[in-house]
């Protein structure tokens, strides 16, 4: 596919500082996440996973990134191709940059997601994708354990909040309601969707009390400074919290 400009300007600076300095070892660049869906938006995020031939040392990659930087959030993380032909539940830490933080024993995105996205719809910055290890059951049994850890303590965390403070943080609206329902997409067609496709289907195949929300959720992603639909702040956090409660117990 081709890049957006932006992004190309990116991952052109990250080749350029990583061949400089280590000429000849970084033989893949790959993105996943927004990008790989066709998605990508004011605020998106560039997911990259960086194959070497032998991950460098810590203080070169920091080196790399910091020389790259843009306004571009560019997250991810090395690994070599071994790597990536393995469960990603097996490897442990690799050095990872993320939110503009260089962590050299990271797990950020070292999942079956991730894994499945490759495999699926990488877009080739450099070199060609290796084998990548998939397992269909591995990932639904992934997905439920994410559901009933990191979005249900979100759950609690929304059960508790002042809701007028909450309605009115769209990043966080957006995030839950289409992140939450990534999942359960994921679970009841066992194939995987973007953040936008996931506001799809609550339109499309959930049910209408959600619909509302969903287009809310779409228009803060795609269209940002689009005015909200709802009355009150309250209104609309009740709608996030009320849906993913359900989607937890549905799941």
């Amino acid at each position: 596919m081709s890049l957006p400009g932006v992004v190309a300007d990116l991952t052109g600076r990250f080749l350029t500082e990583a061949d400089r300095r280590l000429p000849g070892r970084l033989i893949g660049l790959f993105l996943h996440g927004s990008i790989c869906w066709g998605e990508f938006f004011p605020g998106s995020d560039v997911d990259f996973v960086a194959v070497w031939k032998e991950i460098p040392e810590d203080a070169v990659l920091q080196e790399i990134h910091d020389a790259a930087k843009a306004d571009l959030t560019f997250d991810g993380f090395h690994c070599t191709p071994a790597d990536l032909a393995a469960d990603p539940a097996t490897l442990g830490t690799r050095p990872v940059f993320f939110q503009g933080t260089f962590d050299p024993e990271g797990t950020c995105d070292i999942n079956l997601v991730t894994w499945h996205e490759l495999a699926e719809r990488a877009v080739i910055v450099r070199g060609e994708l290796p084998p990548v290890y998939t397992n269909l059951d591995d990932l639904i049994s992934y997905t439920r354990t994410n559901l009933d850890t990191y979005w249900r303590a979100i759950a609690d965390r929304i059960a508790t909040a002042d809701l007028a403070t909450a309605g009115r943080n769209d990043a966080h609206v957006a995030w839950v309601t289409l992140g939450a329902p990534r999942l359960h997409h994921l679970l009841t067609t066992r194939t995987l969707t973007s953040k936008s496709g996931a506001g799809r289907y609550v339109i499309d195949s959930l049910d209408p009390r959600w619909h509302k929300l969903a287009r809310e959720a779409l228009a803060i992603r795609e269209s940002p400074g689009t005015p909200t639909t709802y009355s009150t702040p309250t209104e609309r956090a009740e709608d996030v919290r009320d849906l993913l409660a359900w989607i937890l117990k549905d799941a």
